[in-house]
């Protein structure tokens, strides 16, 4: 009976491209030595070849097994690093303010006076909170309710533009398909993307 030798493309199987174990490669050397043609047996040099192959492919295994493991690493460590966001704050672009969320005013020149108009999201009450020339420009919402919030600036009798930088709480993660996404203490939730900074 006439046999053929085992050549890499063998340890090929399948649409994805798995390699078989070295205690197949075994198994088919075995059975191939033992059906082998007496009067025309193997050369030892093809021998050598076949295992030769069985290492490479070994080893090839072995680095797919280590890339496979420091990428579940990277993953997982990627993943510890937003769940210790928690309770810290997210810069997001917003004009509503949760509790606790913080608002940091940033005049583009010279001013005498900022002030900030709350809204009140579920009565729809107004008030306004000033803040004068070397006053801390920051403003921490302590209410319960969410506030809608704008923001004018004066220098004598002209306006000056004011801009904001809104750093709201995350108060969890959650994680689908190993994409974290943050979720703030009012439930809207933001994609890593869309976050730009993190205190």
């Amino acid at each position: 009976m006439e046999t053929t030798p085992v050549t890499y493309n063998t340890f090929i199987t399948g649409s994805n491209q798995k390699l078989v174990s070295k205690d197949d490669f075994l198994k088919i050397l075995v059975t191939q030595l033992k059906y082998q043609n007496p009067l025309d047996p193997q050369k030892p040099e093809e021998f050598l070849t076949q295992l030769s192959q069985m290492t490479q492919v070994e080893q090839l295994q072995n680095i797919t097994s280590s890339l496979e493991g420091i990428n579940s690493s990277m993953k997982q460590s990627n993943i510890s690093q937003w769940i210790s966001t928690v309770g810290k704050k997210m810069l997001v672009e917003d004009t509503i303010m949760s509790k606790g969320d913080e608002l940091y005013l940033k005049p583009s020149g010279d001013f005498d006076e900022i002030i900030l108009t709350k809204t009140n999201l579920t009565t729809g009450a107004k008030e306004t909170v000033s803040f004068k020339k070397g006053d801390p420009l920051v403003y921490t919402h302590e209410g319960d309710d969410a506030i809608g919030i704008s923001v004018s600036a004066k220098k004598g009798n002209q306006s000056v533009a004011c801009n904001t930088l809104l750093y709201r709480v995350i108060a969890g993660v959650n994680i689908e398909q190993e994409k974290p996404t943050l979720v703030a203490t009012n439930g809207n939730t933001y994609s890593t993307e869309k976050v730009k900074e993190i205190k």
